[in-house]
């Protein structure tokens, strides 16, 4: 089966929610396209309902491209959605379902492209096709294991996987705009904790656990760093400059109080920048009590930071201990990865061709997100690896993923295929 359509909505109709994140018969599927084809994939997981999928399309030369994406998909409740959420229901041009957008139709559109190009004859170079599972929670037993028990050596290669967009509605309005993922903000993920007296709700006191924790969330919420300049944002800000879309040259900045308020006065305009430029604070759980008039001995809840290049996470968790020492919260790092990208290279301008050989009006700007996929374990055995899911949507069915009524325009499968494809065809020119 190699219509992506009918092979997306197959997909989409395997619950992979993770948890519990079970991806046979996912990887069964994919596994079947590819022997239909007259391929071998492989499988190999640390557990068996936890397999990843690799496969040789074809191809010897070196450097080879590596097409990546993830089975499991979060949990949707399907009482919040207008349509069952595993039912790949087509309505209204749109196709229907969790995993359609991450990263479902990431993964249809590389396997389709690879098997027409395999078909095609055009591998000269290596292409592999690898479907991961478990990035939902973490990658531990997806990614991470994938890389370090691969059963045969990949050699040199680059990495597509996701962690960017298209998107129509950004950098002032019109235009189409491909955000392709070169560098991701670092997660750290705190806890932060009170304990004290257990009391009567009519006696309250302000050393009471649940009001210190409060009081120590609301400075982190409310933290607001000074705006600086990475490279990586650098870079979009050069390109996005040189496409007439913002008039700041970062090259002309001094670092210091003028950069940043340089910087203030270019996401005033463009919101979408602002988290690009500093490092983020959200509180994301609380925790107290179990009857409305008991003061209960302990409160806590959680802080999710995403942190700009050269930050380090420890750094970062101590300036919040820091502010927050005289209320005696303790804060404990639950997860945190540094910051990680790769640099600008031949894989860039490939698939800047790629895009503009479908949409040539598009404009193809490198982009750091705020976000972190399994990107990190590629690079970590010297594979650069970008981030693109090359299919153009409003900024508002963005915010679908992880949400829902996630979906993804029918008419839109077909374009991020044939992008692939020109990818895979550019990269064996």
């Amino acid at each position: 089966m190699t219509d992506p359509v009918a092979l997306l909505s197959e997909y989409v109709r395997i619950d992979t929610s993770n948890p519990p994140g079970d991806c046979r018969r996912a990887a069964e599927l994919l596994c079947g396209a590819l022997r239909e084809s007259g391929l071998s994939p492989v499988t190999f997981g640390a557990r068996p309902e936890k397999p990843n999928v690799l496969c040789h399309a074809g191809g010897t030369e070196e450097p080879g491209l590596v097409l990546i994406h993830h089975m499991d998909v979060v949990p949707a409740r399907a009482e919040e959605w207008s349509v069952p959420p595993f039912s790949a229901e087509v309505r209204d041009g749109f196709l229907y379902g969790r995993g359609t957008l991450d990263t479902k139709g990431l993964g249809v559109a590389h396997w389709c492209a690879a098997l027409r190009a395999a078909k095609a004859g055009i591998l000269r170079r290596k292409l592999f096709l690898v479907a991961n599972a478990d990035e939902e929670v973490g990658g531990v037993e997806g990614a991470e294991y994938f890389v370090r028990n691969l059963p045969f050596p990949i050699g040199a290669a680059y990495g597509m996987n996701e962690g960017g967009v298209g998107v129509t509605d950004i950098f002032g309005g019109g235009g189409k705009f491909f955000l392709l993922n070169m560098w991701e903000k670092g997660p750290v993920w705190m806890r932060l904790s009170a304990s004290g007296r257990a009391g009567h709700g009519s006696r309250p006191s302000a050393r009471d656990a649940p009001a210190r924790l409060i009081r120590a969330l609301t400075r982190v919420a409310e933290l607001r760093e000074p705006a600086r300049l990475t490279e990586p944002v650098r870079e979009m800000l050069r390109v996005l400059r040189a496409k007439g879309y913002v008039d700041l040259d970062v090259d002309a900045l001094q670092r210091g109080a003028g950069e940043a308020e340089a910087l203030e006065a270019l996401v005033a305009k463009f919101p979408e920048i602002d988290p690009l430029v500093r490092n983020t604070y959200a509180v994301t759980t609380l925790a107290a009590g179990f009857k409305p008039n008991v003061i209960p001995a302990s409160a806590e809840g959680t802080v999710d930071a995403r942190i700009v290049p050269g930050e380090d996470p420890e750094e970062v968790a101590g300036r919040v201990r820091a502010m927050v020492a005289d209320l005696n919260v303790p804060v404990e790092i639950l997860f945190a990865e540094k910051p990680n990208g790769s640099p600008m290279g031949p894989l860039y301008g490939a698939m800047e061709e790629a895009i503009l050989a479908v949409h040539p009006d598009a404009v193809v700007v490198p982009y750091m997100s705020t976000g972190f996929t399994d990107s990190r374990f590629f690079r970590s055995i010297g594979i650069p690896t970008y981030g693109l899911m090359p299919v153009l949507l409003p900024r508002a069915e963005h915010g679908k993923i992880h949400g829902v009524d996630e979906r993804i325009p029918v008419a839109g499968i077909g374009e991020m295929t044939e992008i692939v494809y020109k990818l895979i065809e550019g990269w064996n020119a």
